[in-house]
């Protein structure tokens, strides 16, 4: 199955949407810069985050390049917000952020002709396990975690972070796929 099909955000067919792009870029900064984005909690991580979610957003509506973009938002907002010396590494930070980007993408295109519902709610979830995986996995490469404390991170943090993916990408992704034949139209 050829991922640039004509249905595809990142076939030559498709044009990407500025403004639901900028919103999800914007929405990105705001999480990232508020509480919102990186809640506080009481484990080892400190924090659990929502910012993946823009990112996958991105990746499903405008395909993997607009993903990556948002994804290095989120990688970059957790630079400089976090005090952690995890966060403030570029590899650890930046690049499972980026790969967020991409993720979602290709397993919602690859699942072509299944449900809508459990493609997105499949992708958000590896999206979601993406971001943890090599945010964790990376730490340990870098020497900066012991593999026992991933591990619980993973699941702690992990598990909770796919469900309310899921809970949040499905429903963003069908608004905003209405916002944007309402721009469409707009534009006409």
């Amino acid at each position: 199955m050829s991922i640039d099909n004509n249905d595809s955000p990142c076939s030559p067919e498709h044009k990407n949407n500025l403004p639901i792009v900028g919103c999800l870029i914007l929405f990105s900064v705001i999480l990232g810069t508020t509480e919102l984005g990186y809640i506080p909690v009481p484990t080892a991580a400190k924090h659990a985050t929502t910012m993946h979610l823009p990112t996958i957003v991105a990746s499903i509506l405008e395909g993997w390049p607009i993903g990556m973009v948002v994804g290095t938002v989120f990688g970059i907002t957790s630079m400089y917000i976090s005090g952690s010396a995890m966060a403030q590494d570029p590899i650890v930070a930046l690049v499972p952020r980026i790969l967020v980007g991409v993720t979602p993408y290709l397993i919602y295109v690859c699942m072509s002709g299944r449900n809508e519902y459990v493609r997105l709610g499949v992708a958000a979830v590896i999206g979601t396990l993406t971001n943890t995986f090599f945010f964790l996995g990376f730490a340990v490469l870098r020497g900066l975690m012991e593999p026992e404390l991933a591990l619980s991170v993973a699941w702690k943090h992990g598990a909770p972070e796919a469900v309310v993916a899921v809970i949040i990408v499905i429903p963003a992704v069908i608004v905003l796929r209405k916002a944007q034949v309402l721009i469409d139209n707009l534009g006409r």
